[in-house]
């Protein structure tokens, strides 16, 4: 029997063989490490989508306030009460103000309080409205109106304290050596208690140091004051007429020039109305507006000095920003030179090169723009026109050499995912924003994408959002 004996194995090295799926994969791959990284690493163009907006100028001024008043001076010496609280309209004949002549009606009505009906429920509440919407509407800048806050409510709780049945005791007063006088409205109007010779002012006489806040002097004279004869006591502003001079520049001059009527508006009071405007001289020969209003006297009843803003500029359209606006250089050719035909079609006779020399053909061309001097051509490479190229005017022999151009401003609209030039007519700008106009030729229109910053991008670009 044979034996088996020891079997020798073999180890055989396999060699590595190239797979082309392997080579494949690996392409795809190393493509696909390419294409993430570079989609990571490029700058992300951003978009901004048309809108449609406005863009509202505001001009800011401080006026002179002018109306229909007339001073009331005391007829008597002696001391005041005002009955009449400020800025409250007053009938002819009503009582304004008393004058005790011996200063002993306050310690006499102190001593008979039954005199005097006091003050209910509903009184209070109205003093405290009063004095709460006086308070939450003074600044730094007119701290002396709490002068006239106090006058105010003083002539309030004299009314409401029934002050006037004194009337029927004059006689007794008299016996009492108390000498009480009362005395009546010359007028019906509004009452108010600033006194600061700007009374009997036109608006021709204002001149430029009247607006000098700094010299601006402004006196009330408060109940339980001791007044001389002839002293000022009151005003009666007695029409809701009333105006507003200003100092203008040239500039403001050239811009309201036209305006008969403008819109003003007073931020602090919320108050936004139209007023009637003309341009005035003063009394230095300087230029002035003037602003007439028939309504809100009472609200500025108490005010001699005013700021406001002129609301000029309204206008809407396409809102772009500032940013997205470019521009573009067009072939100009002169106007004459268009050729507008029956079928709608338009363009221009180009002289072109023949077997038999010159010839002239016409080229139905895109007009971006037109003015009335020149039609704005593309001048891209793939335009029809290349620089030195003639067109001549039609029914003539006239010719034209295409090769100035002009700038043409406009936007990088991406609708189509590569940027395509869209040009603009700009009509007003503000706050990096521009309002252009609507339906222009080869403009923008509303919802439109366009690259917010145009800077990033040249015409034909693929765009990455």
């Amino acid at each position: 029997m044979a034996k088996n004996g020891n079997k020798k194995i073999l180890h055989i090295k396999r060699r590595f063989k190239l797979n082309v799926g392997m080579i494949i994969f690996f392409i795809i791959f190393v493509y696909i490490v390419f294409s993430v990284t570079s989609y990571l690493q490029r700058d992300r163009i951003k978009y901004f989508e048309v809108e449609e907006g406005s863009i509202v100028k505001e001009h800011s001024y401080t006026g002179l306030i002018l109306r229909e008043e007339q001073v009331v001076n005391a007829e008597k010496s002696g001391y005041l009460n005002y009955y009449v609280p400020n800025n409250r309209k007053t009938a002819k004949g009503a009582t304004v103000y008393s004058i005790d002549e011996t200063g002993n009606l306050e310690s006499y009505l102190r001593e008979h309080p039954e005199l005097m009906t006091g003050l209910t429920d509903t009184d209070i509440a109205e003093l405290r409205a009063a004095l709460y919407n006086d308070t939450v509407t003074l600044t730094d800048v007119d701290f002396n109106r709490i002068y006239d806050v106090n006058a105010s409510l003083s002539a309030m709780v004299m009314e409401y304290a029934g002050f006037n049945s004194l009337s029927a005791l004059s006689d007794s007063l008299t016996e009492l050596g108390i000498s009480f006088s009362e005395f009546q409205a010359p007028a019906s109007g509004l009452v108010s208690y600033s006194i600061d010779g700007f009374e009997s002012m036109t608006p021709s006489e204002v001149t430029a140091d009247m607006f000098d806040m700094a010299s601006y002097n402004n006196v009330i004279t408060s109940s339980g004051s001791m007044v001389e004869s002839g002293a000022p006591l009151y005003k009666l502003i007695t029409s809701d007429v009333w105006s507003i001079v200003f100092p203008m520049d040239q500039e403001d001059i050239a811009t309201f020039s036209d305006e008969s009527r403008v819109t003003i508006s007073f931020t602090d009071k919320d108050i936004s109305t139209d007023a009637s405007f003309s341009v005035i001289k003063g009394s230095d020969g300087e230029n002035y507006g003037k602003l007439d209003f028939t309504r809100y006297m009472i609200q500025f009843a108490s005010e001699r000095f005013v700021e406001f803003e002129i609301v000029s500029n309204n206008v809407s359209g396409l809102k772009i920003p500032e940013r997205s606006i470019t521009s573009k250089d067009f072939f100009i050719i002169p106007v004459e030179y268009l050729v507008e035909n029956d079928d709608g079609t338009s363009g221009f006779n180009k002289e072109v090169l023949s077997d038999d020399g010159t010839a002239v053909q016409f080229v139905d061309t895109e007009i971006y723009s037109q003015d009335e001097e020149y039609c704005y051509v593309d001048s891209s490479p793939d335009s029809e026109f290349k620089v030195g190229d003639y067109v001549q005017k039609p029914g003539s022999s006239d010719r034209y050499q295409i090769g100035p151009t002009k700038s043409v401003p406009g936007v990088y609209n991406i609708n189509k995912g590569y940027t395509v030039f869209r040009r603009i007519e700009e009509l007003e700008r503000d706050n990096g924003y521009c309002i252009v106009k609507k339906n222009t030729p080869y403009g923008p229109s509303v919802y439109d994408h366009i690259v917010l910053d145009a800077s990033m991008v040249d015409e034909g670009e693929l765009i990455y959002q």
